[in-house]
C-alpha cells in the first residue's frame, strides 16, 4: 500500500529524514515511535504531500504522490494539533472536506457522529466545541470515505474513554477489513494493544523493526511464586527457557512443558503470588 525509496527530507544542513527503503502492507497496523523531534510526523507529512520538498520516492497503491495527489483521496488523516474551520459549523466542516474528495455517504456520517457522540452538536459552530469534541470532528472527517489507509498522530489525545474504547474497537475492525493502519501515540499500551508492527525512528532514520503481532503471539509471563530458587531448579530440570526480571522469572507459558511445571509446583506446595502478561513494545523500548 506504501512504498518508500531513498527519502531524504532536510532543513538547511539539518536532516530531518532518511530512510533508504520501507514498505508497508494492506491490513496491518504499523506503530510509529520514537523521541519528540525523531521524525514521525514528518514522515506522514511527506507520504500525505503537505511537505514536497523531499527527495526520493513515496508510493501508494502503486503511484506516486508527488505526481498523482489523487491517489491521497485514499488515505485519512490526523494529526495532532490539527484545525478545522472552528468559526462555521460541524456540518459545513463535514461537507467541504468530504467535498475535496467527492461524495460521501450521508448515512455513514450520521452513524460515525452518533458513535462520536457528536451528532447532536453538527449545526453548532465549531468554536463552541470542547477540544475533546473539536477531535471527535477531525476523526470524523478523515473517516468519511472509508480510506484504504489511515494515518493517525497522537490520535486519542484528548478523548474521553468511552469514545477511545469504541475507536480502538473501530480500528480493529477496519484492519481486518483491509486497513492500513500507521499510528503514532506516546502512550505504549495503545500501541501494544492496536499494531502488528512497529518501527522505532530515531534521528530521522529506522532504527529498529519490532514484529509485534509475532511477539505477542508467544505466552510470556513474569512470574513470582513463594520459592523461585526452586521454581528456577524445576525450569532448568525441564530444560525450559527463562531469564530474569526485577526477582520474578520471565517465561514463555506456551511450552509443552509449563503444565508438567505447574503441577510440580503445586505437589510441592509452592504458591504463585503473581502471574502477569509481559508487555513486550514497554519491554522492548525500555
Amino acid at each position: 500500500m506504501i512504498e518508500i525509496n531513498e527519502l531524504l527530507m532536510t532543513y538547511g544542513t539539518n536532516e530531518v529524514l532518511n530512510i533508504r527503503s520501507l514498505s508497508l502492507d494492506e491490513g496491518v497496523s504499523y506503530g510509529i515511535v520514537g523521541h519528540n523531534g525523531a521524525g514521525k510526523t514528518t514522515l506522514f507529512k511527506c507520504i500525505t504531500n503537505i511537505i514536497m520538498t523531499y527527495r526520493g520516492s513515496i508510493k501508494i497503491m502503486g503511484e506516486n504522490v508527488k505526481e498523482r495527489n489523487e491517489i491521497l483521496t485514499n488515505v485519512g488523516l490526523v494529526l495532532d494539533g490539527m484545525s478545522v474551520y472552528t468559526n462555521q459549523t460541524g456540518w459545513f466542516n463535514i461537507q467541504y472536506f468530504a467535498g475535496l474528495r467527492g461524495d460521501y455517504n450521508e448515512e455513514r456520517v450520521r452513524q460515525l457522529a452518533a458513535d462520536l457522540d457528536l451528532y447532536g452538536v453538527l449545526d453548532q459552530k465549531v468554536k463552541t466545541y470542547s477540544y475533546g469534541m473539536q477531535k471527535k470532528l477531525i476523526l470524523l472527517i478523515a473517516l468519511i470515505h472509508t480510506p484504504k489507509i489511515l494515518i493517525l498522530d497522537e490520535p486519542f489525545r484528548g478523548l474521553d474513554i468511552d469514545t477511545v474504547r469504541w475507536f480502538k474497537d473501530y480500528l480493529k475492525q477496519l484492519t481486518k477489513e483491509g486497513l492500513t493502519l500507521l499510528i503514532s501515540s506516546h502512550v505504549i499500551n495503545d500501541l501494544e494493544e492496536l499494531c502488528d508492527e512497529v518501527y522505532v525512528v530515531d534521528r530521522g532514520r529506522i532504527s529498529e523493526h519490532i514484529d509485534l503481532k509475532t511477539e505477542k503471539a508467544r505466552q510470556y509471563r513474569l512470574i513470582d511464586t513463594t520459592n523461585n530458587t526452586r521454581l528456577i531448579e524445576i525450569l532448568e530440570e525441564n530444560i525450559i527457557p527463562f531469564e530474569m526480571k526485577d526477582e520474578r522469572i520471565k517465561l514463555d507459558i506456551d511450552s509443552a512443558k509449563w503444565g508438567t511445571v505447574y503441577q510440580q509446583l503445586q505437589n510441592e506446595g509452592i504458591e504463585i503470588n503473581e502471574m502477569s502478561r509481559v508487555k513486550v513494545l514497554e519491554e522492548k523500548l525500555n
